[in-house]
């Protein structure tokens, strides 16, 4: 159901993926310039000098997943599957945003400065996505228990 602890787990790990998409993940110091790694593309002085429209890809599909589980209520083995493919593509966007960081060139004497709010948010989905498996696995067994009373 609409209504459920479950839903606001999913929504709440929805919108987590969308600000790990639309915020910076990384910033790195080239010199005296500031170079900031986006879901988008790397930013150099305010121009993508790298486009990387395929981490922003992942993170707008697991967003969407996470969205698109809550309306699944009325299928909950359907939810619990959706949802742990969806923990899969989380894990997949950190493999491929630790890909394009190990990417970057090591001759452009690029210094590592600070993480963004972008890195953490896929942990908290992940969590929360886990959280409401856990959530849909109990109220799978309740209506399973009431279906054997019942029958």
């Amino acid at each position: 159901m609409i209504q459920r602890i479950q839903t606001l787990f999913l929504l709440l790990a929805s919108a987590c993926m969308l600000i790990a998409v639309v915020t910076p993940l990384a910033k790195f110091y080239a010199g005296t310039e500031i170079i900031v790694f986006e879901a988008l593309g790397i930013n150099e002085g305010g121009n993508i000098v790298n486009s990387t429209w395929g981490l922003f890809a992942v993170g707008a599909i697991s967003s969407l997943l996470a969205l698109i589980t809550v309306f699944l209520y009325k299928t909950r083995m359907i939810q619990i599957r959706v949802s742990i493919f969806n923990i899969i593509v989380m894990i997949g966007f950190y493999l491929y945003f630790g890909f394009l960081v190990y990417r970057i060139d090591p001759a452009a004497d690029i210094q590592f400065r600070n993480i963004g709010v972008g890195v953490i948010m896929p942990i908290i989905a992940i969590i929360l996505t886990y959280l409401a498996i856990r959530k849909i696995g109990a109220d799978e067994v309740l209506v399973r228990s009431l279906d054997r009373l019942r029958g």
